[in-house]
């Protein structure tokens, strides 16, 4: 029979729930989100319902210097390139938790989850109409809920260069370590 579901799931996203992104005339960027979301799903041939529950909370600063000059020297030549810097810095609190529970049994567990801190930090500046140059830094530290995982922590670190061909066509992106 083509139409027996062994499951049934149902997914549910807010990001943001709640938040607020402001820029100032001081050129300060502020920002704050409250992020939720959960994911039901229904195992029919077993009779359980997992459930993936997060909650996330955002801060974020920055700031835009504006007519930042820097001085290049190509090919012995002193070039002064001016344009925006924008600088952020996002800190990140997520809680996400993974319960089983056995409908016929009324028994329920939790068989997953963990709590994330995340860090990023970036700075943007275009070179020319068709070239942006991006520094940033990005830290994860995760503390897992169940006792047979080990907490880690990841960093991403590096330059990305964004080469625009034309007015209105895609980019190549290139960088990044």
């Amino acid at each position: 029979n083509p139409y027996t579901f062994s499951s049934i799931g149902y997914v549910e996203q807010f990001g943001p729930l709640v938040g607020a992104d402001v820029t100032m005339r001081s050129n300060m960027q502020v920002r704050l989100q409250y992020n939720k979301g959960r994911t039901l799903l229904l195992g029919l041939t077993n009779s359980t319902l997992t459930e993936d529950e997060s909650k996330e909370y955002v801060v974020g600063f920055g700031y835009i210097i504006k007519d930042f000059k820097m001085k290049l020297n190509i090919k012995g030549k002193a070039r002064t390139i001016k344009s925006d810097l924008n600088i952020r810095g996002d800190f990140s609190l997520r809680d996400s938790k993974t319960t089983i529970r056995n409908i016929l049994l009324s028994d329920s567990q939790i068989t997953g989850g963990q709590k994330l801190l995340g860090v990023k930090l970036s700075a943007d500046y275009s070179m020319s109409q068709n070239l942006s140059i991006r520094l940033f830094y990005d830290q994860l530290l995760t503390k897992y809920k169940i006792s047979t995982a080990y907490p880690l922590s990841t960093i991403r670190a590096g330059i990305s260069a964004t080469f625009s061909f034309g007015g209105a066509g895609g980019s190549a992106q290139s960088g990044g370590f």
